[in-house]
C-alpha cells in the first residue's frame, strides 16, 4: 500500500502533495523509531529528537522551515507544551501536536493552561496509536494550517 502523501486523497485524511518538515521529540526509542519510519514511509521529512534539549539544538539550528512539532507530553526536564513555545519562537508559525500515553483529559488540562493552546494550533493523539491516526491527524494539523496561511494571505493582499 502507498500511504506518501502525495498519492492519498482527502477521504483517507492526507494532503496531496505535503511536502512537510516533521520535528519529532520522543523520549522513548522504540515508540520515536517506529514514529519515525511511519512518517518517512509516508513522504515526510522526520528531524528524529530524544528529548526537549536535542530538540531545541535542532530547532535552532536547522536551516529550513520545519512545519510541525509532534511531541511526547511528558518527557524530563521539560514538557511537551513547554517545547513547543520556545520552538515557536525558533520557528514561527509551528503547529503543535502532542501524543501521550496519559488519560487525554488530563493531558488536554496541561495543553490548555498555556499560550501555545491559545495563539497556536494544537492537537493530541492518544497513545498508542495507530499508522491511520497518526497519519490522518499529522496531515489534518498541516491541511488547517495551510488553510489558515491561504486565507491570511488573500486578506492581507486585499
Amino acid at each position: 500500500m502507498n500511504t506518501s502523501p502525495a498519492s492519498m486523497n482527502a477521504s483517507s485524511g492526507q494532503t496531496e502533495g505535503t511536502e512537510s518538515t516533521i520535528l519529532l521529540v520522543e523520549d522513548e526509542p522504540v515508540v520515536r523509531e517506529v514514529t519515525r519510519a511511519v512518517l518517512e514511509h509516508a513522504g515526510y521529512r522526520v528531524l528524529e529528537c530524544n528529548g526537549p534539549e536535542e530538540a531545541l539544538r535542532v530547532g535552532s539550528e536547522h536551516r529550513g522551515h520545519i512545519g510541525l512539532l509532534l511531541s511526547d507530553v511528558v518527557m524530563p526536564g521539560m514538557n511537551g507544551p513547554e517545547l513547543a513555545l520556545q520552538l515557536q519562537s525558533l520557528q514561527p508559525g509551528l503547529i503543535a501536536v502532542f501524543m501521550s500515553g496519559y488519560a487525554e483529559s488530563f493531558v488536554l488540562r496541561k495543553v490548555t493552561h498555556n499560550k501555545m493552546a491559545q495563539g497556536g494550533m494544537t492537537n493530541y493523539i492518544q497513545k498508542p496509536f495507530t499508522i491511520n491516526v497518526l497519519l490522518s491527524r499529522v496531515a489534518a494539523a498541516l491541511r488547517t494550517h495551510a488553510k489558515a496561511s491561504q486565507a491570511t494571505l488573500s486578506l492581507s493582499t486585499r
